[in-house]
């Protein structure tokens, strides 16, 4: 399929197929993991053919598409005050929480899907009747219970213990928001996760990818891209919207002698979320100079700097689900999983971070000795008071490299 055919078949297939599943394809996109369920070929030649993730294809191909006369995202809601509930909750956490679109879209969809299971299961979709009257709290906890009964049994949907929690979460938010500010007197919700065995918190939550496992996760790579995503999410502890958006810019390779950083380093200045604005570069500086001499030289095709560029997406670069992709795409090709699953990056990254703060422990014992003689408290005491950040920064940096070595290389044993 070429473009134009791509987007009859989105028309033609895929909305018809959303209609039948109770969502609007007229209001809305759907869901990654839905979309994956029903049309992970799709998702592949999207991909493959164009660079574009399912997000870039519905931006160029302008969904969803609103009416003059646009229908509500709760129309179909026939209780009155349930349908008004819903949709000022919404408008709440948009215009009074300044929530992100993105937010309000999720809790949007959510709340859909969970009122149309209600029904279907207890046969009316008045949320708000019970929720006034005491004496209705016990049999109310059980048509919530048996909505989700119904909720966890598909695919798309409540498919690993972190999503149930989450999709309870969700769900929860606006019952919460009725008894605090509407006067409902009781939380349908409570103790959900206790009912279904889902209140404790997976061990699974926090793995990492071990050594062996991202060494062969590059040993699959058989280009310098695939290849530099591995290094980005688990030599340099990037997200991947990191990576894909990464730009020469960004990147001090050679650093001048009196940079306060000490070594080669990436930054991103102080609009980084949740992490500091620079990102030293322990390892793969081979790999990314190369990438950029590769890139440099195809100037003459317009290269904006993207160290991942793309001519089809409108920013420029490769999108972030196109990054996770990849990686997906070589765990399974290597055989790489984590209690029998394919590993997200998020598993990559959280190999760096461990090894950090191994190498920062390390660091720490080689000056426990001095410590002692100073007769600090600790090594960290030391640390503190006697070493520059420059120097602290090399210590680490000898650490880093001792964990890193031999985990980006095409033709290390296994």
């Amino acid at each position: 399929m070429d473009l134009e055919d791509a987007e009859a078949f989105y028309h033609d297939e895929i909305m018809p197929q959303m209609r039948a599943e109770g969502l609007a394809p007229e209001h809305e996109i759907p869901t990654y993991s839905w979309l994956e369920s029903h049309f992970s070929g799709f998702i592949k030649h999207l991909s493959r053919q164009f660079d574009l993730s399912p997000g870039d294809f519905y931006d160029k191909i302008g969904v969803p598409v609103e009416s003059e006369q646009e229908v509500g995202p709760f129309d179909f809601v026939d209780d009155d005050e349930t349908r008004a509930a819903l949709e000022d909750y919404l408008v709440e956490l948009r215009d009074r929480q300044g929530r992100a679109e993105s937010t309000v879209a999720t809790r949007r969809s959510v709340l859909r899907l969970y009122v149309r299971t209600y029904n279907d299961v207890n046969g009316t979709d008045d949320l708000l009747g019970p929720l006034h009257d005491d004496t209705m709290r016990a049999d109310e906890m059980d048509r919530v219970a048996d909505t989700f009964d119904v909720l966890r049994r598909r695919e798309d949907t409540l498919t690993t213990h972190a999503s149930r929690r989450k999709y309870v979460q969700e769900v929860r938010q606006f019952y919460t928001h009725q008894v605090t500010f509407k006067g409902a007197r009781h939380n349908p919700t409570d103790q959900l996760e206790r009912r279904f065995g889902w209140d404790s918190t997976p061990e699974w939550d926090n793995q990492a990818l071990k050594a062996d496992q991202i060494r062969q996760l590059y040993q699959t790579a058989d280009d310098p891209v695939d290849h530099l995503i591995v290094i980005g999410i688990c030599g340099w502890g990037l997200r991947p919207s990191e990576v894909a958006s990464l730009h020469i810019d960004q990147l001090v390779l050679d650093p001048p002698e009196d940079d306060t950083e000490a070594g080669p380093y990436i930054e991103f200045g102080s609009e980084r979320k949740n992490g500091p604005g620079t990102v030293a570069l322990f390892t793969g500086l081979e790999d990314v100079s190369a990438r950029i001499d590769t890139l440099a030289e195809e100037a003459d095709n317009g290269w904006m700097g993207h160290v991942f560029p793309s001519s089809t997406a409108e920013s420029g670069h490769l999108s972030t689900s196109t990054i996770r992709r990849r990686f997906k795409d070589l765990a399974e090709r290597g055989g790489v999983t984590v209690d029998g699953e394919v590993p997200t990056p998020k598993m990559g990254r959280r190999y760096w971070y461990t090894a950090y703060g191994e190498a920062v422990r390390r660091v720490a014992e080689r000056f426990a000795d001095v410590a002692e003689e100073q007769g600090s408290k600790s090594a960290e005491v030391v640390l503190d008071n006697y070493l520059s950040e420059a120097e602290k920064r090399r210590h680490r940096r000898e650490e880093m490299r001792a964990d890193l070595e031999g985990l980006f290389a095409e033709n290390t044993a296994v």
